[in-house]
């Protein structure tokens, strides 16, 4: 481009010097063509004073002319060469004779004229005429400098402009391919940020719509972010209330968020963490956690992404599933402990009861086997309550009004409760029957009204209501163990104490108790959990501390419409009169107890120890048999196989099962099959003869 630009310029200077020469050269051509024409014309007016020979005007005319024309000098000359008059002068001052010496631009240029007279030659005018060029060579010179320098920034400003537009082109075209690939980037950026508004709709939806409770949160525990379900587990009314709750409050245990966050950072993520938080209302749940750990560059953990699985009514059912075998393991025990247990007691009682009869009640002795007996009969309670408990008590269900067999209860229950705690009886008007055992809703009530009463510091009130319920499959119940069906309603509250969290948790565990020692056994609501239980029934308990206690017993409602009261009238045990009565017994110490205390009754008494024996004895026997008592379980036969073999021989014989253990042979469920008597063990004296002369009755 330079050197381009320099041939230009070259070229141009040299354009420019010669027309310069040339314009020169024209300017003295005219200059000289202009001198000689002036030269002829003051050669014309010498004529005359050349001839009339005229010095005087003649030099004044050549001064003139000098003076005018700027000639160095004039002269004229006759034809024969003889000077007529001559005017010269200092042709050049200053500049001009420095510029003529060094030959620039001044110079003198020589014209010669012939002096005519009537077209006859008389003579020569010579002039050397000064040619001051300098001014206008210079003028020249400085309008073509000015000229050239325009034109070579002219070509600059050209060049430049073209380098400019060449530049503008390559940086158009450069902007222009930018532009495509930038509206490139743009379409791609527009794509790539539709994708991820679209990624983000559905993360969003993901989170939002999870039916687990989603949520961001620093590791200080405070909530960033959170979807609906998030507050539906925890009851908050908006995102707000959520954000402005500290994660470690709704923890139940706070060292169980020190673990998790341990747990978390160890392994960068947590699954099927469980605990139990708190609702904000402060109920609590019970939840399964995974969550996620994201670290920042340094290492530090910065968030943590999370789920929460409400698993409450799971964890309710396997708790329940837990207790309930647990309640089934104490009720197998409970069942093997009774059945040699209740044989043992049975001799005490028994045969206390036979001492009692041949003792007089004024001797110190007397005494002695009273508190023996006492002692027998709580043993005897302990495993009747054991057995309740496991829903092994054998029962005889009736139909009932649960209202007339409740007031049949209350003078007991008074007298029970002592007479500083007011008992009010709130029956409802036609609350429905129930089929259960009499005696067992003596029980329910019993322990619930002392348990009222030793919840009660002096001055109380316990409150007995029935009441008819109805559950729907769609009911949103706050009763976990509430089953679709029409239940009549058992309500026993107070007002006392109250009942902690930890109280509420165990409190239908066998022996579990807050009563001093030898206060009590821990159980009376164990027994009524087991006879609520055995009857198809549930129970609710709402307790809370300072607050009183209630318990809801649901019983399903029975609709006939046949229904006898829970009452029996006690009557006393009249002897035998002679009546024969075989006893099959395998415990041999029950066995010759019963055969003592039936033969004191009146009783004529048959006894063995084997059912093979009995058979023999039997079919041997050549008398009138008019009943078989027997024990349920014996190690040949059970008592239900050898009553079917002895009535093929005698069809009239009465029958009465006992045992210390109900047994599916005569019972199912603990429910004892119809038109079969049963007494349990241990009896009394007093027991045994109603329950014989009853069964001859009938």
């Amino acid at each position: 481009m330079n050197r381009k630009y320099f041939t230009v310029i070259a070229a141009a200077a040299l354009l420019f010097l010669v027309l310069y020469t040339t314009l020169v050269l024209i300017h003295e051509y005219q200059v000289r063509k202009k001198a000689h024409a002036r030269i002829a014309v003051h050669a014309d007016m010498m004529s005359s004073l050349l001839w009339n020979y005229n010095e005087k005007a003649a030099s004044q005319y050549l001064f003139l002319a000098a003076e005018l024309e700027n000639y160095a000098s004039v002269m004229v000359m006759d034809t024969r060469g003889n000077v007529f008059q001559k005017v010269s002068k200092e042709p050049f001052q200053g500049m001009e004779r420095f510029s003529s010496a060094i030959g620039l631009m001044n110079h003198l240029h020589p014209l010669e004229a012939p002096v005519r007279y009537n077209d006859r030659i008389i003579g020569t005018l010579q002039a050397k005429r000064i040619c001051k060029t300098i001014y206008f060579d210079a003028m020249l010179l400085l309008l073509l400098v000015l000229i050239f320098m325009i034109f070579v920034l002219y070509t600059r400003l050209a060049g430049e402009k073209k380098v400019l537009e060449n530049r503008v082109g390559d940086r158009t075209r450069a902007l222009s391919e930018l532009n495509v690939n930038l509206q490139d980037e743009i379409r791609q950026h527009k794509a790539a940020r539709q994708a991820l508004e679209k990624s983000e709709q559905r993360y969003r939806a993901y989170f939002e719509e999870n039916i687990a409770g989603a949520y961001i949160s620093t590791p200080s525990g405070r909530l960033i972010d959170c979807n609906q379900k998030y507050l539906d587990i925890f009851g908050f009314r908006d995102k707000a209330q959520a954000l402005d709750t500290p994660i470690k409050d709704i923890y139940d245990h706070r060292e169980e968020r020190r673990q998790f966050l341990d747990a978390l950072v160890e392994n960068k993520k947590v699954s099927a963490f469980e605990t139990t938080f708190r609702k904000i209302d402060g109920s609590k749940i019970h939840l399964i956690e995974n969550a996620a750990a994201v670290f920042d560059e340094n290492g530090r953990l910065d968030h943590i992404r999370g789920f929460l699985l409400d698993v409450t009514e799971k964890h309710r059912l396997e708790m329940q599933l837990i207790q309930t075998q647990k309640m089934e393991s104490i009720g197998r025990l409970a069942g093997g402990v009774a059945h040699d247990f209740n044989n043992m007691l049975n001799v005490i009682l028994g045969h206390t009861d036979l001492a009692l009869d041949k003792i007089d009640a004024s001797e110190p002795l007397h005494n002695h086997l009273q508190q023996i007996r006492h002692a027998a009969e709580h043993s005897t309670d302990i495993t009747r309550q054991l057995l309740a408990f496991a829903r092994k008590q054998t029962i005889s269900p009736r139909v009932l009004d649960l209202n007339k067999t409740v007031e049949g209860t209350l003078k007991m229950l008074r007298r029970l409760i002592g007479e500083d705690i007011d008992l009010v009886w709130k029956p409802a008007d036609h609350p429905g029957a129930v089929k259960m055992d009499p005696s067992q809703i003596h029980q329910i009530l019993a322990n619930l009204c002392v348990n009222a009463r030793d919840a009660i510091e002096g001055v109380g009130r316990v409150i007995i209501e029935t009441r008819k319920k109805r559950f729907y499959e769609q009911d949103d119940s706050d009763l976990p163990d509430a089953i679709p069906g029409e239940f009549v309603m058992l309500r026993v509250t107070d007002d006392g104490c109250g009942m902690d969290q930890h109280t509420l948790d165990n409190l239908f565990d066998p022996f579990f108790t807050t009563k001093e020692v030898g206060k009590g056994t821990g159980l009376g609501l164990s027994t009524v959990y087991g006879i609520v239980k055995q009857n198809n029934g549930f129970i609710h308990v709402n307790s809370q501390l300072n607050q009183g206690s209630s318990f809801d017993i649901f019983l399903p409602c029975y609709k006939d419409t046949a229904v006898t009261h829970g009452s029996d009238s006690p009557e006393s045990a009249p002897a035998g009169k002679g009546e024969s009565i075989l006893v099959v017994e395998d415990e041999v110490s029950i066995m010759e107890l019963l055969e003592t205390m039936l033969g004191q009754l009146g009783y004529t008494v048959l006894a063995e120890s084997s059912p093979r024996a009995a058979l023999d004895l039997v079919k041997a026997h050549t008398g009138r048999i008019d009943m078989l008592i027997t024990d349920v379980i014996m190690p040949d036969m059970n008592g239900r196989e050898l009553a079917r073999q002895v009535r093929e021989l005698y069809p009239e014989i009465r029958l009465l099962f006992m045992s210390g253990y109900p047994a599916d042979v005569i019972a199912q469920q603990g429910v004892l099959d119809k038109g079969v008597q049963f007494i349990q063990k241990p009896f009394s004296m007093q027991d045994i003869a109603m329950k014989v002369h009853q069964a001859l009755k009938d």
